[in-house]
């Protein structure tokens, strides 16, 4: 008897629930709903901040409209061709809703206030260097015993002027050790700003071999009895080995035979992959 009278109930709830939402759905009501907002005719040069992403109207209408309203979140379209860069304030005096034709409602307008706070500044764009980021000291010491390029190695940044004037520089995602494995490699740019935008995504990485650097030695020592008893060497190789070459491991002599005016030429005998640039003086005489 208990379980008949519960199951009575139930029937009878959702029957009157059933009724309830009908009546609901049928009758004329007044509501509040949130209505995306797209703002038309901003300026070109016209950026905007803090703009938010609905706004509350009061509608009037029958309920099942309402909900349809509710499903299909029509867009408010603002008109905005008359803000300026000092402009904080927009009223919503001029503005469409996208209704769709199967939605009968009334609109009674903002439902808080005709206007909303909205930031606005100068759209600004500015050239600058794209830099590499390593992924620890290593790498970035190996960078520095390479010949490299970026392509392009300068970006254009878009956005707010005062978000644009502290951007010095647009950072590679860092460089890790194996994208000197390859002569060429991709880099995606890491955005300096969340207000901003740049003109690419990333880079090109090519590396063209190692690099190369110059040194000069002063004071190699020239054995046997010449003048001068000391020259100066400069020489060419990567700059790992460079950091490594000792002023030792430059030999020099005078050559055998000296020429008609009695000078004798400066010979350099210098490690694999050490390319001779200069000897100074080049050419000694035996002292007297």
């Amino acid at each position: 008897m208990f379980k008949d009278n519960l199951t009575l109930r139930i029937v009878s709830l959702l029957f009157a629930i059933f009724i309830w939402l009908q009546s609901v759905l049928v009758s004329e009501q007044k509501s509040v709903v949130n209505l995306p907002i797209n703002l038309m005719h901003v300026p070109q040069n016209i950026t905007l901040e803090n703009v938010p992403n609905k706004i509350p109207f009061q509608v009037k209408g029958k309920g099942l409209d309402i909900f349809r309203l509710l499903i299909h979140k029509p867009r408010v379209n603002i008109d905005a061709s008359r803000i300026t860069p000092k402009t904080d304030i927009l009223t919503l005096t001029d503005y469409s809703i996208d209704l769709p034709d199967n939605i009968e409602v009334s609109f009674l307008g903002p439902a808080q206030s005709d206007k909303i706070a909205i930031q606005a500044d100068v759209f600004h764009q500015k050239i600058v260097p794209v830099v590499l980021d390593f992924s620890d000291e290593t790498v970035k010491n190996r960078i520095k015993d390479l010949r490299y390029t970026l392509q392009p190695d300068k970006i254009t940044v878009f956005g707010p002027k005062n978000r644009i004037q502290g951007i010095h520089n647009v950072k590679t995602v860092p460089v890790a050790p194996h994208d000197f494995s390859e002569r060429e490699s991709k880099l995606s740019l890491v955005l300096p700003d969340e207000e901003v935008s740049i003109s690419e995504s990333s880079v090109m990485l090519q590396i063209s071999g190692a690099q190369e650097a110059t040194k000069v030695y002063s004071n190699i020592s020239l054995p046997g009895n010449y003048l001068p008893a000391i020259v100066a060497v400069k020489v060419q190789a990567e700059s790992a080995l460079l950091e490594r070459l000792k002023s030792s491991d430059i030999r020099v002599k005078a050559s055998t035979e000296s020429d008609e005016n009695g000078m004798y030429s400066v010979e350099v005998s210098l490690p694999e992959k050490v390319q001779l640039i200069a000897v100074t003086p080049s050419k000694v005489q035996l002292r007297k």
